[in-house]
């Protein structure tokens, strides 16, 4: 939720209102990118230069492969065989495995129906080694699922990757903002050049020795994260 928004505000308020102690806790930063009608190329220039240096030269070197390519899948009939290499690219990467393993394929079937899927694919010789799961609606493009076969970490695929994702959905798609969800990760800001927090609301019923509990209890969490900061 948005800290200030109507919504936090009528939600906030009907809670005290009705007797609850409110209070919020930080959730996630949100690095994002408002577009300003930049093309690619402009949008590139105001990059660190380390990351513009990365891209070409990861690129030029992919390149120079005659087995490498680039896909992007919006539906169709290449959808079913883009999520088994998505699958299959997950599984060779550092990331948790999934705990609900149909979620995704079943987002991904969900987004192409609706025309928001932009599952990007970079293979080798035929073989996916790297995938990104981005999702375009409204005017956003929203970075969802980002994995490389670690074998091919060497060859900064998924930053080609990304590289392109970004040229499609700023020329192609045209959108506003480009949003990577949540997480502070230090790569995330060379992307990007806005950050957000997000914040929840919590609420505790002080007429019973639950609601009591719960607020002491997040009350001395809140002081131990103070003095630890």
């Amino acid at each position: 939720m948005i800290q200030g928004t109507p919504d936090w505000e009528i939600v906030s308020r009907s809670l005290q209102a009705a007797g609850w102690v409110v209070d919020r806790f930080f959730c996630f930063g949100n690095w994002y990118l408002p577009v300003n009608n930049l093309n690619y190329q402009e949008y590139l220039a105001q990059r660190p230069g380390a990351l513009r240096s990365t891209i070409r030269r990861a690129h030029a070197k992919l390149k120079r492969h005659p087995g490498f390519q680039i896909d992007i899948i919006t539906g169709g009939r290449d959808l079913s065989a883009a999520v088994s290499d998505y699958t299959t690219v997950y599984q060779k990467s550092w990331k948790v495995p999934e705990p609900y393993p149909e979620f995704i394929p079943g987002l991904c079937r969900l987004a192409a129906e609706q025309g928001w899927l932009r599952l990007g694919i970079a293979r080798l010789d035929g073989r996916p080694i790297a995938a990104q799961l981005w999702l375009v609606a409204s005017g956003k493009a929203m970075i969802v699922k980002l994995a490389y076969d670690g074998e091919y970490a060497h060859t900064s695929v998924g930053t080609v990757l990304t590289a392109h994702l970004m040229r499609h959905v700023i020329d192609v798609d045209k959108v506003s903002e480009v949003d990577y969800l949540m997480g502070d990760d230090p790569y995330k800001q060379d992307w990007m050049s806005h950050r957000r927090e997000r914040y929840g609301l919590i609420a505790f019923n002080p007429r019973f020795v639950a609601g009591v509990a719960g607020l002491v209890q997040h009350r001395l969490g809140t002081l131990k994260k103070e003095l630890f900061r």
